[in-house]
């Protein structure tokens, strides 16, 4: 059990440098993000198998958000505190004043993306809770799994939706994981 604890920290110190990598790289790199977040899976896959099949994921996250938050405080603490810009108090009157249409854009646009996420996400969580149930998953680890995958799809799909640049990779991703999802929540709510 100690193998797949130390395992697990070290997957998930791994997942965690590789994501910051890639966030610090001055172009996108998938690889990075990709290899980022398949070590963080494997961090809560091997804490998985050390408290059974609710506890242990949970206690993997915890490891992973815990990882995480030693990362940020890290890399605050070696960066200098920047001076903050001074808005001109005429530009922020004439935004309360009178808030334009950009303004209405911009939130109806952030609305719409994380509401896209939300339902993608909801979505591909009934169908992993459909799946499970299928296969014949105890209910409450079948449970567990759902309620952990809903927030990580959720923040994963809205933050895809939010900074792809392509209009055509957002619809295939949000509406490809609807229908296939769509599909086997069907095939699995009719005993197939």
């Amino acid at each position: 059990m100690m193998a797949w604890q130390i395992g697990g920290t070290i997957l998930a110190i791994a997942g965690v440098v590789a994501l910051y990598l890639s966030w610090r790289s001055r172009r996108r790199s998938w690889p990075l993000v990709l290899s980022g977040w398949t070590l963080l899976l494997g961090a809560v896959v091997a804490w998985g198998n050390t408290s059974g099949v609710d506890k242990g994921p949970a206690l993997g996250i915890v490891v992973v958000v815990m990882v995480a938050s030693v990362g940020v405080l890290l890399v605050a603490l070696r960066r200098p505190v920047k001076r903050r810009r001074r808005i001109e108090q005429r530009i922020v009157a004439q935004l309360v004043e009178r808030p334009g249409s950009k303004n209405l854009a911009i939130t109806a646009n952030a609305v719409a993306i994380v509401l896209l996420g939300f339902l993608t996400s909801i979505t591909v969580a009934t169908a992993i809770f459909m799946a499970g149930r299928s296969a014949g998953t105890e209910h409450t680890a079948n449970l567990t799994v759902t309620m952990f995958a809903f927030p990580v799809l959720w923040a994963a799909l809205t933050t895809f939706i939010g900074y792809s640049r392509s209009m055509v990779a957002r619809a295939v991703v949000a509406f490809g994981a609807m229908a296939l999802s769509a599909a086997i929540i069907a095939v699995t709510s009719t005993g197939g």
